[in-house]
């Protein structure tokens, strides 16, 4: 009889733990809506890849629990590191503003961009985006450095929103750099 209850709490035990479902992966893009520019900056600009603290730049979203520690999480994934996804997405913006956007620093006259990622992250029920920028001119001088954060509201649960919150952030600080920058660079001019 001991034998026999010994054998079926093990069959039992073993049953709930072949039943525990492994959760598949899941892997994020970031969609951005790039919003051209009305006047073409007639120069040329090297969009440098994104610098990012720490866990920021890796592939494993990230999110701020309510102790305001940062958290991987370990089922969802950006496609890319966010310095890539981000690069891309400076790149394309780019394009709708100057005449000429390279990665790679061209024998002609050039400004840089150099940006880096502060916070990438989900908080709660927002995406926070906070980006750097360093503006250089070829000289290498400094003629612009600006910060900018935004945190964006989730429209629904998952990380489908969330990326999507990611994306719009992104567009939203883009915006912001883009009427910055035009009255730099028209103040060099």
């Amino acid at each position: 009889m001991n034998k026999l209850l010994i054998v079926l709490v093990l069959f039992a035990v073993l049953s709930a733990c072949g039943n525990n479902k492994t959760q598949t992966k899941k892997y994020f893009r970031i969609s951005s809506d790039i919003i051209s520019a009305e006047e073409i900056i007639a120069d040329t600009l090297v969009i440098k890849r994104p610098t990012a603290l720490s866990i920021l730049g890796g592939r494993p979203m990230v999110a701020t629990k309510e102790d305001n520690s940062l958290v991987q999480l370990s089922n969802h994934f950006w496609l890319e590191s966010p310095k890539v996804l981000l690069q891309d997405i400076l790149r394309k913006w780019a394009q709708a503003h100057w005449q000429q956007v390279t990665t790679q620093v061209p024998q002609q006259q050039h400004h840089v961009l150099n940006t880096r990622i502060l916070a990438f992250e989900k908080v709660q029920d927002q995406a926070l985006v906070t980006l750097e920028f360093n503006l250089y001119d070829a000289d290498n001088k400094l003629l612009y450095s600006e910060q900018f954060s935004q945190h964006q509201p989730l429209q629904e649960d998952g990380y489908k929103a969330f990326a999507k919150a990611i994306g719009q952030a992104i567009d939203t600080i883009l915006n912001q750099l883009s009427e910055h920058m035009s009255h730099v660079i028209e103040s060099t001019d």
